[in-house]
């Protein structure tokens, strides 16, 4: 199955607060985590506003990525798909973001383009990043 990475979006916290209460579930050191509900509104203000990639293999989100400034807030991936180089690619995406034309995605969000998802290309190592616009309704 084909693994893409993408932007964080509000519908992922769900899966994503899933992905580590799991995680949390399976640490022993791991101190007992808050009601889901209340992770979800936490997870969801910080996909507001942080930077955030999904890892997702076919329709099932595997892993994800938080970046505030230069500290990386969070990086988990699915126990099945640990040690496969899922966290590494999420890593990159975050590492990579920090070398973009900040004007450019100031201009692209204030003419109302919202990114979709991004790749880096094996052949050239450069960063691409789709944007979509839709109208305003």
């Amino acid at each position: 199955m084909i693994l893409r990475i993408r932007s964080g979006q509000q519908t992922d916290v769900a899966a994503c607060v899933d992905i580590l209460r799991d995680w949390a579930a399976e640490t022993p050191w791991m101190a007992e985590l808050d009601e889901r509900q209340s992770m979800q509104r936490f997870w969801s203000d910080i996909f507001r506003t942080d930077l955030a990639w999904i890892a997702e293999m076919g329709n099932r989100i595997v892993g994800f990525c938080t970046r505030n400034d230069d500290n990386i807030g969070a990086l988990y991936v699915v126990a099945e798909a640990r040690s496969t180089g899922i966290g590494k690619r999420l890593l990159d995406m975050a590492k990579a973001d920090r070398e973009e034309n900040l004007h450019a995605l100031r201009f692209y969000k204030r003419e109302g383009l919202v990114e979709i998802g991004r790749e880096i290309e094996s052949e050239s190592n450069l960063m691409n990043i789709e944007h979509r616009w839709t109208r305003p309704s």
